[in-house]
C-alpha cells in the first residue's frame, strides 16, 4: 500500500486483515471480546500500515481525553525518591502500549495539591488519576470521591474497601524481615522508617514492631527512627541509631533509598556492611544491585506496579467495578551481601563507632 502515514483509515486495516471494521474498531478501544490470534493480527496491521486514529473524533464520541493524571506531592523526600521515577516509567509505558498520554504534575502542599486537583477535574485535562504515596487518611482521595471522578491508588487507606487500589503486604514483608534478621544472629534490630502519615509508611513500621513481638523480642523505641524519604533521610537516620550507648547490630529500612543512605554511612566511618553491619532495604530497585556491597532487599517491580495500576484505572474508565480491581501481592526477599551474621555485640560495636566519630572532624550531618 502506498498510502501516506497518516492518511491510513480504519478500513485499510480492515481490509489487510480480512475483517470486519467493526472488529478493528473493538480492538482498538480495548474491548475483550476479540480474540487473541485475531488481535495481534489487527495490531501488527495498524503498526505495518502506520495507522492512526483521530483523536479528537475518538475522543468526541467517548467522551474522553485519553490522558491520565497523576500530582506527586512534593514533601517527604519524594522528589528525591529513585521509586517514584521507576513507578512513572511504568505508568507511561503502559499507557504508551494503548496510545494513551501521561500528565504528571507536582505539587507543594496538601492545599495545593485539593486546588490541582479540583482544577484538572474542572478543565477535563485527564480522565481519572493515579494515587500514590497514599496517607492513612488521605485528602485526594476524600476530593476525588467527593467529586465522583475515576481513579486507582497505589497504596490502601485506613478504609480502602470502596475504590480500586494495588498494594504490596507491607506488615508481611517486614514482619518476615525481622525473623531472618534475628535468623542471622542479630538481637538489636534498628528500624528506619518514614513519617507515619503515609500508610505504607505505618504499616511497615507494623511489620517491623509485629516481628519482634512474633520473636518474642521486646521493642525498644530508641531503636526507631523516622526520617525524610531520600539517601540523607537514611544517612541521618544510621547515624542517630549507630550513636546510640547500645547501636543496633542490623537496620532493616523503609525503602532502598533510605538503606543507600544508612549504607553510606557505615562506609564513611570504616564500617563493614554485612558483618559490622546488616542493612537491608525495601523496594527492588536496580541500583541496589551495584552498591558496594550489593544491598539485600524486598523486591517489588516499581516499573511493574506503575504498569498495573495503569491498566487498572482503564478497567475502572471502561466501567468495571472498583472494588473488584483490588490486589495485594507479596513482596519477596532479594539476599545479597548486605545482611549477614554480626561480627561484633552492640557493647563493642558502640566502642568502634565511638572511635571513629571521634576520630572524624565533622560528620556531616546531625542525627536527632
Amino acid at each position: 500500500m502506498s498510502r501516506a502515514r497518516g492518511s491510513v483509515t480504519i478500513d485499510d486495516v480492515a481490509r489487510h486483515v480480512g475483517v470486519a471494521k467493526g472488529t478493528v474498531s473493538r480492538v482498538l478501544n480495548n474491548y475483550t471480546d476479540i480474540s487473541e490470534p485475531t488481535r495481534n493480527r489487527i495490531l501488527k496491521a495498524v503498526k505495518e500500515l502506520g495507522y492512526q486514529p483521530s483523536a479528537n473524533a475518538r475522543n468526541l464520541k467517548r467522551g474522553r481525553q485519553d490522558t491520565l493524571g497523576i500530582v506527586i506531592p512534593v514533601g517527604h523526600g519524594s522528589g528525591a525518591d529513585p521509586f517514584l521515577s521507576e513507578f512513572i516509567d511504568g505508568i507511561a509505558r503502559a499507557l504508551d502500549e494503548l496510545g494513551l498520554d501521561l500528565l504528571v504534575t507536582t505539587a507543594h502542599s496538601p492545599g495545593h495539591m485539593i486546588e490541582t486537583l479540583q482544577r484538572l477535574i474542572a478543565r477535563r485535562k485527564v480522565d481519572g488519576f493515579i494515587v500514590t504515596r497514599t496517607e492513612v487518611d488521605d485528602p485526594r482521595i476524600a476530593c476525588l470521591r467527593e467529586h465522583n471522578f475515576p481513579f486507582v491508588a497505589h497504596g490502601r487507606t485506613r478504609d480502602p474497601s470502596d475504590f480500586a487500589w494495588f498494594d504490596i503486604d507491607n506488615v508481611a514483608a517486614f514482619a518476615e524481615g525481622v525473623r531472618h534478621i534475628y535468623s542471622l544472629g542479630h538481637e538489636r534490630i534498628g528500624f528506619i522508617g518514614a513519617k507515619l502519615d503515609l500508610n505504607f509508611a505505618l504499616q511497615r513500621r507494623d511489620g517491623y514492631r509485629q516481628g519482634l513481638e512474633d520473636l518474642g523480642v521486646t521493642h525498644d523505641p530508641d531503636l526507631e527512627c523516622l526520617r525524610d524519604l531520600s539517601g540523607k533521610g537514611g544517612f541521618e537516620a544510621a547515624e542517630a541509631l549507630l550513636s546510640l550507648p547500645r547501636p543496633p547490630t542490623a537496620l532493616l529500612c523503609a525503602t532502598d533509598a533510605l538503606a543507600i543512605g544508612a549504607v553510606q554511612f557505615c562506609r564513611k566511618f570504616g564500617l563493614k556492611v554485612g558483618s559490622d553491619v546488616t542493612v537491608i532495604g525495601y523496594d527492588g530497585l536496580p541500583v541496589g544491585e551495584y552498591l558496594d556491597p550489593p544491598l539485600t532487599t524486598f523486591s517489588q517491580s516499581a516499573q511493574e506496579a506503575g504498569g498495573r495500576v495503569a491498566r487498572k484505572l482503564i478497567d475502572v474508565l471502561d466501567g468495571k467495578d472498583p472494588k473488584s480491581l483490588q490486589a495485594l501481592v507479596k513482596a519477596v526477599l532479594i539476599r545479597r551481601s548486605s545482611d549477614g551474621a554480626p561480627s561484633m555485640t552492640p557493647d563493642s560495636l558502640s566502642k568502634l563507632i565511638r572511635d571513629r566519630l571521634n576520630n572524624q572532624p565533622h560528620s556531616g550531618t546531625k542525627g536527632e
